[in-house]
């Protein structure tokens, strides 16, 4: 029998999303154990450990056409079953190239999830409720890399590498067949419950989205915050321990205590902007005040060393909090449609900075030190602050 609850239907793309981040993303948890399988140098297990993401770049937009084509329920169930065959070939391969191929292979078939679970929150949900459902679809992020964190470390000393990678793969298909059950979505969006805030309408655009300016602008946003996000992520341990001298694992439960307010904040933005109509002003709003902490941080520790905890807390937590908005605004902006291809666009161009951004912030190390890492990231906030499309409120009629 279908489940038609919008909820349940959130829940099994929940479901989708976090057995798709543990196979894609849980890799680098087990660096070490990967290292002793293959037997590479770290180097090289370094290298396999991006090459899921590397795979996911190469296919990612073709996924976003499939989406829109045939829809999210088959996309999900092939992406998943895909990826759990992926994980199985591990046991077949036992030298780096072998890894390699069956690695970038499963970031190849694993990218779609993401994408087809947003679009889902388009098609359910009303305007007055996707707020709240993006931000709480955009959870499954932190919830499968701690999945991942929390299972995989100890699966993998007591299995290896491999056997570690196969609870990923058990639970894709765990998932798959919530997903199969899934009925078909419906052709038009979910209406409005009528409790949202009345705004004026635009004309209704047809074609694609890409020939208007907004969107673009929409996903120059995504790309320009997300090197504030991805910098702090990368580099906040190793600030702590090298600046600070903390210990790594003082330092990593630092780092693990700002995905709780950092995943509540996405949720309770979510929420706001179902009440407000504003998708983007909060947006703007929080590249101004995310920007603000950040040059705080550069500077402020070399007066008073104790504000570098908590201001290495609001940093991590503020540059979190933008992801649920700009993907909605993205969805609501290209329309049903669209919306596959659209997010997958996102999806691709958000994998671009988080690629580009270690390496950026490398040099800039290299350069300046570790503390500019946070000068130089406030620098994109400000530019996303100028980017940010705020004209006018969430327009329902584009959506169709």
């Amino acid at each position: 029998m279908l489940v038609r609850n919008r909820w349940v239907i959130l829940s099994i793309g929940m479901m989708a999303q976090v057995a798709s981040v543990s196979a894609m993303f849980g890799v680098p948890i087990v660096l070490p154990q990967l290292r002793v399988a293959f037997d590479v140098t770290t180097a090289q297990a370094g290298m396999l450990a991006g090459l899921p993401s590397f795979g996911l770049l190469l296919t990612l937009l073709l996924w976003g056409l499939v989406i829109d084509r045939v829809g999210e329920r088959w996309t999900m169930a092939l992406s998943l079953l895909l990826t759990a065959g992926a994980l199985g070939l591990l046991w077949t391969v036992s030298d780096l190239w072998g890894a390699a191929a069956v690695l970038l292979f499963m970031g190849t078939v694993g990218g779609p999830v993401n994408a087809a679970s947003g679009r889902l929150v388009l098609l359910w949900f009303s305007a007055d409720q996707r707020g709240l459902a993006m931000g709480i679809r955009q959870s499954a992020l932190p919830l499968g890399v701690g999945v991942s964190a929390l299972t995989l470390p100890a699966a993998a000393d007591a299995w290896g590498f491999v056997g570690a990678m196969t609870l990923p793969a058990l639970l894709s298909l765990l998932a798959l067949p919530f997903v199969l059950i899934m009925p078909e979505t419906p052709s038009t969006p979910a209406r409005s419950s009528g409790k949202e805030k009345k705004a004026e309408p635009e004309p209704a655009r047809t074609g694609s989205p890409y020939r208007h300016w907004t969107i673009w602008r929409v996903h120059g946003v995504s790309m320009l915050l997300g090197v504030p996000q991805v910098a702090l992520m990368t580099y906040a341990v190793i600030y702590l321990v090298q600046e600070q001298g903390w210990g790594a694992p003082a330092a990593g439960v630092v780092v693990a205590i700002a995905q709780i307010p950092g995943a509540a904040g996405r949720l309770l933005l979510g929420l706001r902007s179902d009440r407000t109509g504003e998708r983007l002003r909060p947006v703007r709003w929080l590249a101004v005040i995310s920007g603000c902490f950040l040059v705080l941080q550069a500077v402020l520790p070399y007066a008073w060393a104790w504000t570098a905890v908590p201001l290495v807390l609001f940093c991590l937590v503020l540059t979190m909090w933008h992801n649920g908005l700009t993907f909605l605004a993205v969805a609501e902006i290209a329309g049903t449609a669209w919306s596959g291809r659209a997010l997958a666009v996102q999806n691709w161009l958000q994998g671009i900075s988080t690629t580009l951004t270690p390496v950026l912030m490398a040099a800039v190390i290299t350069l300046s030190g570790l503390p500019a890492v946070f000068a130089v990231s406030a620098l994109f906030s400000a530019a996303a602050i100028a980017m940010v499309p705020v004209g006018s409120r969430r327009r329902r009629c584009k959506v169709h």
